[in-house]
């Protein structure tokens, strides 16, 4: 088979370069590009003809024949067997993240729902790793929620201590905010899932 290697290798050596080789030889600059990335096989007139402008015979064109080999028998093998290969449902892993909503219906329900999917399929690939994922964000979101709504109990102190009146309203942003900013999050990542990425939340415990 002719090789893509031993044609760039010859032109380079020739010091030509692909839009000189292009014209010299009638072959266009696209199918030499092609050719030398390996995304297509010259044939016919286009391998002569860069023949013909590298000033080489076709067989310099070639992979070189590698020398046979006399393979031993495998030895048996005493390992134990390998386990088997995990396999891929990207279907399952947009479902395991999106599982956390259930922080909507009850809290907690974010925890328990993406770790029993997670226990249930492991045998998933990638599973393993997007749940640890899922659930050190969700951990993350109770502590911050948590946090949250410290403070809003500190603001309501302050402002009956201080400015005798309080605070209408405040609990409810908070849990607004809060629930949004883990529906949102959830939905952004649910999307990058969709592309194919794996690399998600980076915030997380």
């Amino acid at each position: 088979m002719f090789s893509a290697a031993r044609i760039t290798a010859l032109r380079k050596s020739k010091g030509l370069s692909q839009e000189v080789l292009a014209e010299q030889s009638g072959v266009s600059l696209r199918t030499i590009q092609r050719v030398e990335q390996g995304d297509s096989v010259p044939r016919g007139h286009t391998v002569q003809a860069l023949a013909a402008a590298l000033n080489v015979p076709l067989d310099d064109l070639r992979d070189a024949p590698e020398p046979a080999e006399t393979k031993a028998p495998p030895a048996p093998s005493l390992a134990a067997p390998a386990p088997p290969a995990l396999r891929h449902d990207p279907e399952f892993l947009q479902l395991l993240n999106l599982s956390a909503l259930s922080f909507l219906l009850l809290p907690l329900l974010n925890l328990v729902v993406p770790w029993l999917l997670w226990r249930t399929r492991h045998q998933v690939a990638h599973a393993a790793d997007l749940g640890r994922r899922v659930l050190g964000f969700q951990v993350l979101w109770q502590v911050g929620c948590f946090f949250a709504f410290l403070l809003a109990v500190g603001c309501q102190m302050v402002a009956k201590r201080y400015f005798h009146t309080a605070l209408p309203g405040l609990y409810f942003a908070v849990l607004g905010l809060t629930y949004a900013a883990n529906a949102l999050t959830l939905a952004y990542y649910q999307l990058q899932l969709r592309r194919g990425r794996l690399d998600l939340y980076r915030f997380r415990l």
